[in-house]
């Protein structure tokens, strides 16, 4: 992600966390608004040439998500008016804002985080539904149709909105790779990060309290831990949080050692 990205999204993000009340329509109108300007080569052009005027950028989101909310528009133009790395990051821009807005619009009882972890469980445990969802073969409606079905009366409306969004545009992301991203902002959004940690078998609740504690220390805010258990690891845990991977798993330690004997 470049400069430009990150000082595009901080803004952003200031925008949305001024407009007070969040509704999910808001949220929602936000993720419709990352698939149209990425189905549409000339808009994406149009709102990512930095060399462009911001009142003709203004008008052209005016003019065509006019039907927004006043908070999706806001946010909206807070984003067309700032530079961007790509067009790429621009799309990537609206999808994390709206993501972010739907977490906003959510009842404080409801968390959208465990629920996404739930899913990606389920989905990481069931090759056949992992490839239903991640499949080019099959239409982006049937996917979003599945998505629905398999979530209606089980999860949030925000944690349905989320998926299938990210399901319709995946971007070359897998499904597990999108829930985990989803789940990241959500978390962020609240002022939290969320460390994946694998292991063999699973941890104490002593022990999952005391790495709570070491890694909140550790980053000066708060971490939420999601346990993965796969017998791969064989012992010692693979800690994950954001793009960052502490690996320290007898079964990399093993892989280590056989690629430092090869060499």
């Amino acid at each position: 992600m470049g400069s430009a990205t990150r000082e595009a999204l901080a803004a952003a993000v200031a925008v949305l966390n001024k407009q007070g009340s969040v509704s999910l329509k808001a949220g929602e109108q936000l993720l419709e608004a990352s698939l149209v300007v990425a189905g549409s080569p000339q808009l994406r052009a149009a709102l990512a040439d930095d060399t462009a005027e911001s009142a003709n950028k203004l008008g052209i989101v005016d003019a065509v998500f006019a039907a927004y909310t006043p908070v999706a528009n806001t946010v909206l133009e807070s984003l067309v008016v700032q530079r961007w790395s790509s067009a790429a990051d621009l799309v990537a821009g609206i999808e994390e804002l709206g993501i972010r807005a739907v977490a906003e619009s959510a009842p404080k009882s409801v968390s959208i985080d465990d629920e996404l972890f739930t899913f990606a469980t389920a989905v990481s445990s069931n090759a056949d539904l992992e490839l239903a969802l991640g499949s080019k073969l099959g239409s982006v409606d049937g996917r979003i149709s599945l998505v629905k079905e398999l979530l209606h009366g089980k999860v949030s409306e925000q944690t349905v909105s989320i998926v299938a969004s990210l399901i319709a545009q995946p971007r070359g992301r897998r499904v597990g790779e999108l829930l985990r991203y989803g789940a990241n902002l959500v978390a962020d959004q609240a002022g939290f990060a969320i460390a994946t940690v694998t292991v063999a078998s699973p941890l104490s609740a002593v022990r999952l309290e005391r790495l709570q504690k070491a890694l909140s220390a550790q980053y000066d805010k708060e971490i939420r831990i999601n346990e993965v258990v796969d017998e791969r690891v064989l012992g010692g845990m693979r800690i994950q949080i954001g793009d960052e991977v502490i690996d320290g798993t007898i079964s990399n330690r093993i892989s280590d050692l056989r690629l430092q004997l090869a060499g």
